[in-house]
């Protein structure tokens, strides 16, 4: 049976293409050297596998799902919750591509606006949810747009009912908590920092106006509730993966002797934004020889020697989802018998931990796993990481890990062994999707066997030299 490819969302069946100027039928070879080559020298992530699954409807410019959507996670909270009122502040942050909304309020509204105010009140009879938005400043908006004012397009837009300016917070929530007086501590507050949480502020605020009122935190359910992925958030992060992965084949032209290892940085998030990712997933890692040792190199500064190896660990964010991907390839080409041997041992390692991965299943456990076959191999103390975490919204996303797996969770797979004295390491890092019988490898469209690594090296299309 022949393959079909899938180009521009339509299929592509060799056997049903004929060249009509010289008679010539395509085979499924041509085919897909074709797509293969067009990939390298485009970078065109619009070239996916027609099994993987179809994306939702998305509405541009912010990437968004349909209201309903986050209208039902909020539904889901509040049952969980039952009583009382939650306050989800926005806290996102500016980067180098511009705002990114804080996780747990995207996923709650799919609302990008800063400094927005989510609140939920589940005993309430007609309104339970408020979405309030911070003033408008037409001086500022001449600086960075105009904003919506509110109304009736407004409230169709974000899907609620009640969209108030955040002047009226203090208020509203003392009414609501006059009426069910619990105020509920919903997001995960950062360990690291002095300064507290601005749900708790608020709290000890009202707490200090109101008799009666108490403060209960709600661990773990909206970190459950994003670690348990959607069809539709599969298929989302399936296209980031996919994105990233054709960042990677167009990054590997850059790899060789004497080139510099931010230009195979900058190649890869090149690809990735010219494929619908709006930014990096997380900061690029991209390391040759000695570099290849230290986990979070920041710098990509680099020039490859002939004989080391490059860790590339690097991927997109598509409609605000991530990948997490890393592989580790010989400069030049062919790994030395001494770093195919360290290389052989990570892989089974992964393998290793994969076999196990099911629900019911414990990250820890699977660690434990990996890190057996690392041990064993006598490189126990150059494993010096863990061995994975969820990916979402977030690329360490929020999950329980101290509960058990289950099915439509994505995790890290992501054994390394570092050898500073032999100034290489390597890691291969995969994404998995629980299923609801084992596993499945969502970022199964680059290599991981050494052999396969080497082939994919020796097949690369001819790239002229840059200045």
């Amino acid at each position: 049976m022949n393959p079909v490819y899938l180009i521009h969302d339509r299929e592509l069946d060799p056997a049903s293409l004929r060249l009509p100027w010289r008679g010539i039928r395509l085979t499924a070879e041509v085919v897909a050297a074709c797509v293969a080559l067009f990939a390298a020298h485009a970078g065109a992530a619009d070239t996916y596998p027609v099994g993987d699954p179809p994306l939702p409807s998305l509405t541009e410019p912010g990437q968004t799902q349909a209201p309903a959507v986050y209208r039902a996670r909020r539904e889901a909270l509040m049952k969980a919750i039952g009583e009382g009122v939650a306050v989800i502040y926005a806290e996102g942050e500016e980067d180098g591509d511009g705002y990114r909304q804080g996780s747990d309020f995207f996923y709650l509204t799919g609302v990008h606006e800063e400094n927005a105010i989510l609140v939920l009140a589940p005993k309430e009879r007609t309104y339970r949810e408020f979405l309030l938005l911070p003033n408008r400043d037409p001086e500022a908006e001449r600086w960075t747009g105009e904003r919506e004012p509110l109304g009736a397009g407004l409230r169709q837009k974000y899907g609620f009912e009640k969209i108030y300016r955040i002047d009226r917070l203090m208020t509203l929530v003392m009414g609501l908590a006059m009426r069910s007086p619990v105020l509920w501590q919903v997001m995960t507050p950062e360990a690291a920092g002095e300064k507290k949480p601005a749900d708790l502020e608020l709290y000890n605020k009202i707490s200090a106006k109101l008799t009666g009122v108490s403060t209960r935190p709600l661990p773990y359910t909206l970190a459950e509730m994003r670690s348990r992925h959607s069809p539709d958030e599969i298929a989302l992060m399936q296209r980031a993966v996919r994105i990233s992965e054709a960042g990677f084949r167009a990054a590997v032209l850059e790899i060789r002797p004497g080139a510099a290892e931010g230009r195979v940085e900058a190649e890869a998030e090149r690809v990735w934004k010219s494929s619908g990712a709006r930014r990096p997933a997380y900061a690029s890692i991209v390391g040759s020889g000695p570099n290849s040792t230290i986990l979070h190199y920041p710098r990509s500064e680099r020039v490859m020697q002939a004989g080391e190896l490059i860790l590339l660990d690097m991927a997109a964010e598509f409609a605000h989802y991530a990948a997490d991907i890393t592989r580790t390839l010989p400069v030049s080409g062919k790994f030395t018998p001494r770093q195919r041997e360290i290389y052989n041992v990570v892989l089974k390692a992964q393998k290793a931990a994969f076999a196990k991965v099911k629900p019911g299943v414990y990250i820890e456990d699977l660690d434990t796993t990996a890190r057996q076959v690392i041990e064993e191999a006598g490189y126990g103390d150059f494993f010096s990481h863990g061995l994975g975490h969820f990916v979402g919204l977030d690329v360490h996303d929020a999950g329980a890990y101290e509960r058990p797996l289950a099915a439509g969770m994505v995790i890290t797979l992501e054994p390394g062994i570092y050898l500073p004295a032999e100034n290489f390491g390597v890691r291969i890092e995969d994404d998995v999707l629980v299923t609801e019988t084992g596993a499945k490898i969502l970022t199964d469209g680059l290599p991981r066997e050494a052999d396969e690594i080497e082939k994919w090296l020796a097949d690369r299309p001819t790239k002229p030299e840059k200045p």
